[in-house]
């Protein structure tokens, strides 16, 4: 791309409005003249994320990685910050969860979504970074939660029953996420495995005192081995909605006696 040209989809103050506050309401620049797209941008960015961390992705390397220069990265995203680019990257990776076949029965439907937003949190972990960075607010997002709100639709719960129910089984697959990725050493967590080592030396050292008679029959907390990761998980899961079924499945006389 030539530097000493002008780009053709950059903004013109003198003839355009001003943009709209949402990333998402700005129409892309024209793909006939564009050379970057949107999507092409946001593409290039996710994988810097997933291999060495939000840190490492800031525009101007993004603009490296696409032959291009850091305020054309902006023109074509339509972004203002970089805090947009990571909305839009939040929303993008927001597709990968849509589950294509969801079960009929709640419980099914619910642990397919619950597997597959595991499944996509692990191969993309800063997403979790951004929790509460506008999320589930992009059209992807949107998309996600409308499909865990329809996996519900067969139960007659009162909307923040429902609420209550997503947000039970979202905080525990988070959860899950967070501690496998801990255990394997995310770049959000350098130096995870030392430390873990020496961790199960200090408390090897604190049991052998007598004074955690309980732990003694266990040992130092130790990572989950990685071919019992998903069991557990599924087995959590489990758990989890047979403790939602005894509530919402219910029927109002025994729950009211209850």
């Amino acid at each position: 791309m030539n530097p000493s040209r002008p780009d053709p989809a950059a903004p013109r103050p003198d003839t355009e409005e001003p943009p709209s506050p949402l990333v998402w309401d700005r129409p892309p620049p024209d793909r006939r003249r564009a050379p970057l797209t949107r999507e092409i941008i946001v593409s290039a960015a996710i994988p810097i994320a997933d291999s060495e961390g939000l840190a490492a992705l800031t525009v101007r390397r993004l603009a490296a990685e696409l032959d291009a220069r850091p305020m054309s990265v902006y023109s074509y995203a339509r972004i203002t910050s970089k805090e947009e680019l990571f909305d839009l990257m939040t929303d993008q990776v927001c597709a990968e969860m849509i589950v294509d076949d969801l079960p009929g029965d709640w419980r099914e439907a619910l642990r397919a979504i619950a597997g597959r937003v595991r499944e996509v949190l692990l191969r993309h972990p800063w997403w979790v970074e951004l929790i509460g960075h506008n999320v589930l607010i992009g059209p992807n997002g949107t998309r996600h939660r409308e499909q865990t709100l329809a996996a519900l639709s067969g139960l007659r719960l009162d909307p923040s029953t429902k609420l209550a129910v997503i947000v039970a089984v979202e905080t525990y697959v988070v959860g899950q996420a967070t501690f496998v990725m801990d255990e394997e050493g995310s770049p959000r967590v350098p130096g995870r495995t030392a430390e873990q080592e020496a961790l199960a030396q200090y408390q090897a050292s604190l049991i052998a005192t007598g004074a955690f008679p309980h732990l003694a029959g266990i040992g130092p907390v130790q990572p989950i081995p990685v071919r019992d990761r998903e069991r557990y998980f599924l087995l959590g899961l489990d758990w989890l909605l047979s403790g939602i079924a005894v509530t919402v499945e219910s029927p109002p006389d025994d729950a009211a006696s209850s």
